[in-house]
């Protein structure tokens, strides 16, 4: 799970809700926000992100806020996950498309807005779906 356009502290809140359902051995949390160089951003990202694990594991990553980083995190089969609220600038270069989901801890949040653990289960499903067909190809 990839988390665009959040702030820091709705960052937290996802991993939070996560290590607390999960336990703390089952999230990991990427973070290469502070590499600056964008090919070794990537190369990071690549490496951290792909290490297989079962489905039972969750990968959360973290400060995606370029275009490189989303296609790469796509091209991956990341599922990309967008803040509820107003869109900041990084949406000028950046497309929401039609199986991303779109996330919020705030209680008051929208239907369409999926917690933590709605966000983790739903692509939890989709996951086994996507095994189920490549399995059966």
């Amino acid at each position: 799970m990839a988390l665009i356009g959040e702030c820091e502290s709705e960052a937290d809140s996802f991993h939070f809700a996560m290590t607390h359902e999960l336990g703390p051995s089952k999230v990991r949390r990427v973070y290469v926000g502070f590499v600056s160089d964008m090919t070794e951003r990537l190369r990071r990202l690549r490496l951290e992100a792909t290490a297989r694990l079962s489905d039972e594991f969750v990968t959360l990553v973290v400060g995606v806020n370029t275009p490189q980083e989303v296609a790469e995190l796509r091209s991956m089969g990341a599922f990309i996950c967008h803040q509820h609220g107003a869109m900041g600038g990084i949406y000028d270069d950046i497309a929401i498309q039609s199986h991303d989901l779109v996330i919020s801890s705030k209680a008051d949040r929208p239907s369409h807005a999926l917690d933590a653990l709605e966000a983790y289960s739903e692509c939890y499903v989709r996951r086994r779906e996507m095994r189920k067909t490549q399995g059966a190809a």
